[in-house]
């Protein structure tokens, strides 16, 4: 029989750790988005960031999955990149990556 592991990741740590780093994304340029959706059997919450070149979001479930996207409005490129999350610790590093794909200079 299969193991199942069920994450319950809490969305108000989500919450919390959003709004915390929401003004120093502001002073930066940074326009965000906190959305909490439904409640469903894997309920979802997302933080929509944008600034002047690129545009990012991170899903995060109560599964402890995690889905980071970002684009880049000058080049069209695009990234996507899956977490599990497990501890606040994993879910700063999420935010911490977020934070450093808006901040990154233009590519050359």
């Amino acid at each position: 029989m299969p193991v199942i592991i069920v994450n319950n990741f809490d969305l108000a740590a989500f919450s919390t750790a959003v709004h915390e780093r929401g003004p120093a994304w502001e002073s930066a340029g940074v326009q965000w988005r906190l959305t909490i959706g439904p409640t469903r059997d894997k309920s979802a919450a997302w933080v929509a960031c944008e600034n002047a070149r690129r545009t990012a979001q991170l899903t995060v479930w109560t599964s402890g999955e995690a889905e980071f996207d970002v684009g880049d409005f000058i080049t069209g490129a695009t990234t996507s990149t899956h977490y599990d999350l497990a501890t606040r610790q994993d879910l700063d590093s999420c935010l911490d990556d977020l934070t450093r794909h808006l901040n990154a200079p233009p590519a050359p």
